[in-house]
């Protein structure tokens, strides 16, 4: 019996040091405003729900990135970032199987001379998400599950994209928080369900 709780503690000491190492570098959140002017109808023939992605996106981005990352904060809010992390929260219903389908598509830039509407990602992720459950009983509870459980799979890409881990081990010379207000701009990636 004391042998069984000792493995357990050591266990338990040695999975929070593996949780406790976090990527260095300072990355900016962006959402495009767009995300948070206009919802979305989700699907159903006898309810009317709207979902406004942003704000759950932003939340869920918010929750998930600071595990895994030393400095996070949203566009608005940084002044010395390395990194913009463009999110495209995208939300979809489907009523016959009571399913929420949640998918993220993230994009990060790097501050370069080059104009915004010419700029190239240096690493672009697209993960989607499923959670089921129903339209009509707080269906905020799904749409967050589903968006925590693609931003999971997301966050597990950009740990392994070279060029992303890259960025975030030097410092460039020039700070992205800059890029902010031009990436609203960007055109809306094409979505298909």
């Amino acid at each position: 019996m004391i042998k069984l709780i000792i493995s357990l503690f050591v266990g338990l000491i040695f999975s929070n040091a593996a949780f406790a190492d976090k990527l260095p570098g300072n990355i900016a959140v962006h959402i495009a405003k767009r995300h948070y002017e206009h919802p979305v109808r989700l699907l159903h023939p006898y309810l009317d729900v709207w979902h406004m992605k942003g704000p759950m996106a932003e939340k869920v981005a918010l929750k998930a990135l600071p595990k895994r990352f030393t400095n996070v904060s949203i566009c608005a809010n940084s002044s010395n970032a390395d990194v913009v992390l463009s999110l495209e929260p995208q939300m979809f219903y489907n009523a016959q199987l009571r399913v929420f389908y949640a998918e993220i598509i993230a994009k990060a830039y790097i501050n370069t001379s080059e104009p915004v509407d010419q700029l190239v990602a240096i690493a672009t992720v697209k993960k989607q998400a499923q959670q089921n459950g129903d339209l009509g009983i707080k269906p905020e509870y799904y749409m967050e599950k589903a968006y925590t459980k693609a931003m999971d799979k997301v966050i597990k890409q950009l740990e392994t994209d070279s060029a992303f881990l890259a960025t975030l081990n030097k410092k460039p010379a020039n700070k992205a928080e800059t890029l902010c207000d031009g990436l609203n701009d960007l055109p809306v990636s094409k979505i298909y369900y």
